[in-house]
């Protein structure tokens, strides 16, 4: 137990916690004292919970060293993050809502195993494990269900700004699609001299992207990869067909979802909460993120130009966060939807973006 503990705390420390926090503590305004003292507290508090959390884990439940190790570095690094943001955003209260479109089998093998875990699997593990997130409904985001793939450009890679426009009528924060690349079949050498032997490896990859929808740009692009050890036997049949039918692949998948997920939920909780302008007509407007997001009549919304579209590589087009324009307050609201009157400003139009004031 003194070994692991002190390993945890060692985690902690190279983790960057205790530096990412001196160095937002300085970037603070000494204006908002109040509000600077109020998430210090809550990220103080989240840091010992963290910490003696890692410790007693690891200490109580009897793991292999590879996955213990593995599991205290991702909390640790999870609850620093959490913390910057904490300290970083003052929006925690409102939450990032995000969509999946099916993931894609690109490699050369079939796998029901894939499609079982990840269709059905991720946004579970979304909805249960990724608070601050909301996975977009079945019924509000059925255009996407809908779509065999994600729309694409000529050159075979996903249209982003397409993407984009959809997810901003869906009232989304980021769409999600991925594929599974490859699963390899490979011999391994281990040992040494005369203890040398060869053991069957099984690798998958699974690339994931994520398109923020009020940019058009990625938030992720990221593959990841897990290795298992499979028996001679399974290594035979593999060999002799292409569907890959293993319970070794589905522990692989579900860690792989896991993988996945994590990074999905930490990613777009990292980002500032935005609502997009639907329909304007004069002085009145529609936005398409409602009371289900957090937002009440009488909040006050900023509004940013976004008609500027530049094109870049291979036909790839980007929205260009535009400058402030005007402010909206929200008048009446639904579960899904807002309807906001003028407060100031000029040129507000179907497409601008929203954030909440401070």
């Amino acid at each position: 137990m003194t070994y692991t503990a002190k390993f945890s705390i060692l985690l902690f420390k190279k983790s960057g916690a205790i530096a990412t926090i001196k160095k937002n503590w300085r970037k603070m305004k000494k204006s908002d004292s109040t509000s600077v003292s109020r998430r210090i507290r809550t990220a103080v508090l989240a840091a010992v919970a963290a910490a003696f959390l890692a410790v007693w884990t690891a200490c109580s439940v009897p793991k292999p060293i590879a996955t213990t190790v593995e599991k205290t570095s991702k909390t640790i690094k999870r609850t620093t993050r959490s913390i910057t943001r904490t300290i970083k955003l003052d929006d925690q209260d409102l939450l990032r809502t995000v969509d999946i479109i099916n993931f894609e089998n690109n490699s050369l093998h079939e796998s029901r195993q894939f499609e079982e875990v990840f269709h059905k699997g991720l946004p579970e593990y979304l909805n249960n494990a990724c608070p601050g997130v909301l996975m977009a409904e079945p019924q509000a985001g059925s255009i996407l269900r809908v779509l065999k793939t994600p729309p694409k450009l000529k050159t075979g890679i996903i249209d982003n700004y397409s993407l984009a426009v959809l997810g901003r009528q869906l009232g989304l924060n980021a769409i999600v699609a991925g594929s599974l690349e490859d699963i390899r079949v490979m011999d391994e050498i281990r040992g040494i001299w005369v203890t040398k032997d060869t053991h069957h490896i099984l690798q998958v990859f699974i690339r994931v992207e994520m398109v923020d929808t009020c940019t058009a740009t990625k938030l992720m692009d990221h593959t990841f990869e897990r290795r298992i050890e499979i028996e001679d036997l399974d290594y035979r049949m593999i060999k002799d067909r292409d569907t890959i039918s293993l319970p070794d692949l589905n522990i692989t998948l579900t860690k792989l979802l896991t993988d996945v997920g994590d990074s999905i939920c930490d990613t777009i909780r990292d980002q500032p909460w935005r609502g997009f302008i639907t329909k304007a007509d004069g002085d009145k407007f529609h936005l398409s993120s409602g009371s289900r997001v957090g937002l009440k009549v009488g909040d006050i919304l900023e509004v940013f130009d976004s008609s500027r579209i530049i094109e870049g590589i291979a036909g790839q087009r980007f929205i260009t966060p535009g400058l402030k324009i005007g402010e909206i307050e929200i008048v009446s609201i639904t579960d899904k939807h807002a309807d906001a009157r003028l407060i100031e400003g000029e040129g507000i139009a179907a497409g601008s973006t929203v954030r909440r004031k401070d």
